[in-house]
């Protein structure tokens, strides 16, 4: 009788991981304490006894560091089961919180360039008869004020705009948008995905124009599988929205359902480390940067800004986080060039972890206005705190190799 093979063939080859914009590895503080969760103190939080008030209490010490964090009450933060659910949350919360309670149809409208979580989320409310919006932007994924303003009416119940694109990386003023909508709209509800920009750009506190921000604790080398929504605005605990979730009145009855204290736990950790480090992070992820882009030129593989366009183009905008650059190599399909980076050992990304698996134009980037040869052949790169520039080096390299053995598939010269 012949032994049955293995499912997955041992990894031998050294992968290099450049998309941190998808997910981080777990810190190692983080992973101990999910298995300590789940295998010596797994207790249910909810139980009066000495296993179950052990994960109580790391849970009041997470919920207490995040309340810290964003300046609210404990009883602000919602853990959910990832930034999208806080999404989801925040959006369909609120929407069907006051479906049957306005006496007018409203509106909510979200920006064109929003991570699947919140555009899906909003165009989905369509079918309960709300009005839904999405906001154009610029070039630089920049939301368009003069149709923003159009756009607020005094039916907008709510606005979603992220504080990161997951995709070029562009930093949105999402303060000043929503102060904007709260002086045209008194009384709007302003929500902010902040799944790309926890960590990595300036915390959101209150008080705030911003009432609702969501987190992930897997883009902060926290575990996968815990998220959270804070409610920046205390108001909104009382009549703002409504759970999704119902069931025994854990999350102060917004997020029912056994709490998994080893998530919390870990992502609080990490979400500690990882805001401590977020300076020196940054310094270290724009020299990545600058090293990248000039050799990408000093390779001939892309040209400098007002020069002739070559193989590669840069679709990052100058206002962006520097851990995520967004490129586009027109005429040669991300399916196969990311294949064959990975036969290299590199790892990148052909978009949205969430929706990487259509081959069609990238929505963000077509939002943005760029030409089709630009939104389809895109790639992302995201950087890790651990790379150096010897890992630039190697990747840029691989990337000119691949370029080069596609040309001479696709008949054409390198």
């Amino acid at each position: 009788m012949s032994r049955r093979k293995p499912i997955m063939k041992k990894i031998s080859m050294k992968y290099h991981f450049f998309d941190s914009a998808s997910t981080t590895p777990c810190c190692s503080e983080a992973s101990q304490l999910v298995q300590q969760f789940a295998v010596e103190d797994y207790g249910n939080p909810s139980s009066s006894h000495l296993f179950g008030q052990k994960g109580a209490r790391a849970i009041r010490e997470a919920r207490l560091f995040f309340a810290q964090t964003f300046r609210v009450e404990p009883d602000q933060i919602i853990f959910t089961g990832s930034g999208s659910e806080a999404d989801n949350l925040a959006i369909y919360g609120t929407a069907l919180n006051s479906l049957g309670t306005r006496p007018q149809k409203f509106r909510v409208i979200a920006s064109s360039t929003e991570h699947p979580a919140v555009r899906r989320t909003v165009q989905s409310l369509a079918h309960l008869g709300i009005d839904t919006q999405l906001i154009p932007v610029d070039s630089t994924g920049q939301i368009s004020c003069s149709h923003y303003e159009e756009m607020l009416t005094p039916s907008t119940l709510l606005v979603s705009i992220q504080q990161v694109n997951n995709i070029t990386g562009a930093i949105l003023p999402v303060e000043e948008l929503a102060q904007i909508a709260k002086e045209k709209v008194p009384g709007v509800i302003f929500h902010t995905d902040a799944v790309q920009g926890f960590g990595k750009a300036r915390t959101i506190t209150a008080p705030s124009q911003i009432d609702l921000l969501s987190i992930s604790g897997h883009k902060v080398k926290g575990p996968k599988g815990v998220g959270a929504l804070i409610v920046l605005n205390r108001r909104l605990l009382k009549s703002g929205f409504q759970p999704l979730i119902w069931g025994g009145e854990q999350e102060g009855g917004f997020r029912s359902g056994t709490q998994n204290p080893g998530l919390i736990a870990g992502f609080y950790v990490a979400a500690k480390q990882t805001l401590s480090q977020l300076d020196s992070h940054n310094e270290h992820f724009r020299n990545l940067q600058n090293c990248f882009k000039e050799l990408l030129i000093e390779k001939g593989l892309m040209s400098r800004q007002g020069e002739p366009a070559k193989k590669v183009c840069w679709n990052s905008p100058d206002l962006a986080v520097p851990h995520i650059v967004s490129l586009s190599v027109p005429g040669y399909p991300t399916g196969p060039l990311t294949r064959l980076l990975e036969e290299r050992g590199f790892l990148v990304s052909t978009g949205s972890a969430c929706s990487s698996s259509k081959a069609e134009p990238d929505s963000v980037l077509s939002a943005m206005g760029l030409p089709t040869q630009r939104s389809h052949f895109a790639i992302r790169i995201s950087f890790l705190d651990i790379h150096q520039s010897e890992d630039i080096q190697n990747l840029v390299n691989a990337l000119e190799d691949s370029l080069r053995v596609m040309s001479e598939l696709l008949g054409g010269k390198f």
